[in-house]
């Protein structure tokens, strides 16, 4: 094996590049939304409506990496954990040093170059712990056969999604964290290997949709907000169902496009930003002054695309930049741990052979 070969990166569709574009805008629209406070009840039907279509994005975004499956690199690891440090310390030192001095913590300093440790962003976490475990998992699902995948994702859900029901989940909590997103990777090895694609993806995807949606506005009507919010979970068998079908729906598309192909690898750095602690304070105090001013809910409707769009052309722009400068610096450790890598590869084949 040369470098050439270990380096060399296969052309994206961008029919999936697309999604992850669109994927990203659907998770800023998601947590604009959790932080306004609907102060009628035509917003409260609005936010619903857009929170309930958004919330499935996350979980997309994981149902991708493990529908293609996961290859893992050492690069690409370091360039994860690079690329979480820099926005974690970065952040911080903008509002805390050179902005609010008198909220300068050595200590705080100090964790912020520890992202995993100290965690700031739950997602980089858990898809770092996905993206780790990606080689042994893949290795298992190959060695399945199609009803012991099946089996193995049922006992999974089973143990995973009681929480819209119960309130209360040992193994996946909330939905925010490794159990779940590992529960979607497997479903999603499973479909690349068996289900390439489903014809009537669409429609089935609307009618999730529009259950999902009826199903939490009339937990609303009754009073039932913390079952209404469970339903909308990373677990929820429904946002699962609807992430599912939703990635079926652009895999139909055939779509070749430069431009979305050099955006979508922006997307990851989209996310880091815009939820750093600090730009999470900002963003909430944008989207109430944009509620406050807007009574009309579909000027609002139009307002939180508007905002959410913006704030994605400003990350990305601003990852853009980072890659410029940093990726230099990765591809050189690359270069200079090329035998370190073949040899890790070699010894992953090793243990995941059987």
């Amino acid at each position: 094996m040369n470098r050439q070969t270990l380096t060399k990166k296969p052309e994206r569709d961008s029919n999936i590049e697309l999604l992850r574009i669109v994927l990203m805008v659907m998770v800023i629209l998601h947590h604009l939304i959790i932080k306004c406070d609907p102060d009628s009840w035509n917003k409260t039907l609005l936010f619903t409506l857009v929170n309930t279509f958004a919330i499935i994005a996350v979980n997309c975004f994981i149902f991708i990496s493990g529908y293609y499956g996961i290859k893992f690199k050492l690069k690409s690891l370091v360039s994860f954990i690079f690329q979480g440090m820099f926005y974690s310390v970065g952040a911080y030192i903008i509002y805390n040093i050179l902005l609010s001095p008198e909220n300068f913590s050595l200590v705080d300093l100090v964790k912020r170059f520890f992202p995993l440790t100290y965690p700031v962003w739950w997602f980089l976490n858990a898809f770092v712990g996905v993206y780790i475990l990606s080689p042994f998992i893949n290795k298992g699902i190959e060695a399945l056969k199609a009803y012991q995948t099946g089996a193995l994702i049922l006992i999974l859900l089973y143990l995973s999604c009681s929480y819209p029901i119960t309130g209360n989940n040992f193994y996946g909590g909330g939905g925010y964290g490794l159990f779940t997103m590992l529960l979607i990777y497997i479903i999603a090895r499973y479909c690349g290997k068996y289900i390439p694609y489903i014809k009537r993806a669409i429609p089935i995807h609307i009618c999730i949709y529009l259950l999902t949606f009826t199903w939490v506005i009339g937990s609303i009507l009754l009073g039932k907000e913390n079952f209404a919010w469970r339903l909308m979970s990373y677990n929820s068998p429904l946002v699962i169902l609807g992430a599912v079908f939703f990635f079926y729906c652009f895999k139909k598309l055939k779509l070749k496009s430069r431009i979305i192909n050099k955006i979508a690898p922006l997307t990851f750095g989209v996310y880091l930003i815009h939820e750093t602690p600090d730009n999470r304070f900002i963003l909430k105090n944008i989207i109430q002054q944009v509620n406050n001013a807007i009574d009309n809910p579909i000027l609002m409707f139009i307002a939180l695309i508007a905002v959410a769009i913006i704030v994605f052309l400003i990350c990305a722009g601003i990852e853009k930049v980072r890659q410029q400068i940093f990726d230099p610096i990765i591809d050189f450790m690359d270069k200079k741990t090329f035998g370190l890598q073949s040899k890790l590869k070699t010894s992953l084949n090793k243990v995941t052979t059987r």
